[in-house]
Order: structure tokens, then C-alpha cells, then sequence
């Protein structure tokens, strides 16, 4: 009987021990769980946040297209890729086909006749009067084109690498019927 009554007080200790070591670990926690920085966690949380959503602005509606602008094109016609190179730029390019023109010169003016599938502007500082086309590329800065008509009534496409600017060039035809 000796050796149970020593087995229960050993049963006994290891549960007290146990006990313990758990009532430890809980207050350690919820120690643990205060914010003993002063507002760093508070700071570190706000990032999380959501931020005020902007107002929605409305796009404004395009101007519609003047019928006297719109050149009709045989987009099925495809015609050789026109390039303008060199430091002598004077002549006026032709887009007869439907050609896709590239243009790699800079601080130049290019004048551009017809309707192009696309223009491609490779350098910078240059002043492009096109009549007509369907996209607009440029690779480079500073650039700036105008154009004058919409082949088959749709506005060109613009894709921008670098702060250039595209607009439509008033027409002067427009000016002398006013």
C-alpha cells in the first residue's frame, strides 16, 4: 500500500507541475498580446487600411466625326513599308497603299500625304502632319503629330511611350466655308 499512496503523490506533483506550466503559458500570452510599443502596431495596421476610393469623372463624349473628314481606304490593299531616314528631310511622303510608314530621324517635320495603316515614330522632337491613319506609334519623347482626316470614319489609335502628343489639325478648307 506504501507503493501507491508514493505512486499518487508522484501522479499528484506531475499534475500540479502540469498545471503550472499551463497557467505560465496563458499569462505569458495574453502579456504578449498587449501593445507594450506604444502605437507602432497601431501605425503598422493603418497601412492595412483601405484608402478613400477618387471620385468617379466622367469621360467626356467624343465630337462627333464631320462626314467632310472621313476618307474611305481599301484596308485590303497592303502596301510596302515606307521609311523616312536621314538627315535631309524635305519631300513629302505618299501613303497610296495603305502603307505602314516609320519614321526614324529626330528633331525633323515630316509631311505625310494619304491614309496610312500606321505610323511609327522612332526618335524625338519631331513635328509629323499626317492626313490620315489608323494607329499611331510612338517610341519616343517630345514628339508631335496632327492629322486632318479619318479613313473609313474611325479615329486613329494612339500607343504612347514617352509624353507625345497627338491632335487633330484643323482643316483649312474648314476656315474659307465659315
Amino acid at each position: 500500500m506504501a507503493f501507491t499512496a508514493r505512486a499518487e503523490i508522484v501522479y499528484y506533483g506531475r499534475r500540479e507541475l502540469t498545471m503550472k506550466k499551463l497557467v505560465l503559458i496563458v499569462m505569458l500570452s495574453a502579456l504578449c498580446g498587449c501593445d507594450i510599443q506604444s502605437g507602432i502596431a497601431k501605425k503598422s495596421v493603418e497601412k492595412y487600411m483601405p484608402t478613400p476610393t477618387p471620385t468617379v469623372v466622367p469621360t467626356p463624349p467624343e465630337e462627333p466625326i464631320d462626314p467632310a473628314d472621313i476618307v474611305n481606304v481599301d484596308t485590303s490593299q497592303q502596301g510596302p513599308l515606307i521609311s523616312v531616314n536621314g538627315p535631309e528631310v524635305k519631300k513629302p511622303f505618299i501613303c497610296n497603299r495603305y502603307n505602314r510608314l516609320m519614321v526614324n530621324v529626330s528633331n525633323k517635320k515630316v509631311t505625310i500625304k494619304g491614309a496610312c495603316s500606321q505610323i511609327m515614330v522612332n526618335g524625338d522632337g519631331n513635328e509629323i502632319a499626317a492626313e490620315g491613319t489608323m494607329e499611331f506609334v510612338f517610341n519616343g519623347s517630345g514628339n508631335k503629330a496632327t492629322y486632318s482626316k479619318f479613313p473609313n470614319g474611325k479615329r486613329p489609335r494612339v500607343t504612347d511611350n514617352g509624353g507625345n502628343l497627338v491632335e487633330k489639325a484643323a482643316a483649312a478648307d474648314k476656315k474659307d466655308r465659315k
